[in-house]
């Protein structure tokens, strides 16, 4: 019985020692651990004009609490007579705000510039081709699905520079500076890693 009880209490004094071990798991994966990041999205305009398009970004998170993500965009955006497409490229300055393990809001406030490139439905029209200058203010929410996978929702104001965007049916304009107003929305995938 002593060598029982002995034995008993030497079996419970391991399991005691390896315990910490066996209950401690590894935390939860988390994609937003990791530094950089690579993403694919959608986005549509709306407002001033209407556009629908892809784009790509390169996101840097060296600081805890700011991070960097630089944009390409391609666009169609609706016009009545012709072919237009814009293109932009620009950067989104963001200060991350955990909601949980798996979710995170971001502030984001950024500019862009944009080659904007109008076709006449006439070809008899000259084109008329430009650059934009924006500047915009927003918001989004990403939820990681695996430990370097998340999905993402951005919208944003954006507030663009340049000149009239106007076309007729022989003619088209770009001589008028003026304020242009739309809102963003984006819904993409991030890779991370680094």
């Amino acid at each position: 019985m002593r060598r029982l009880l002995g034995s008993g209490v030497l079996l419970a004094a391991m399991v005691a020692a390896a315990e910490p071990a066996l209950v401690s798991q590894p935390s939860k994966p988390d994609p937003f651990a990791h530094r950089v990041g690579l993403a694919a999205y959608g986005l549509g305009w709306a407002g001033s004009y209407g556009a629908g398009g892809v784009g790509g970004r390169i996101r840097l998170e060296v600081f805890p609490k700011l991070g960097l993500d630089l944009f390409g965009e391609a666009l169609v955006v609706a016009v009545p007579r012709g072919f237009r497409h814009d293109h932009p490229i620009g950067f989104n300055l963001f200060v991350p705000f955990r909601v949980s393990q798996a979710v995170r809001l971001r502030a984001l406030v950024g500019m862009c510039v944009t080659a904007s490139f109008l076709h006449p439905e006439s070809p008899m029209a000259p084109r008329a081709d430009t650059i934009l200058v924006g500047a915009h203010l927003g918001g989004g929410v990403e939820a990681a699905l695996h430990d370097r996978l998340s999905l993402f929702a951005d919208a944003k104001a954006v507030a663009w520079w340049g000149n009239d965007r106007s076309v007729e049916g022989w003619t088209s304009a770009t001589t008028d500076l003026r304020w242009s107003f739309v809102g963003q929305l984006a819904v993409g995938v991030m890779v991370h890693f680094g």
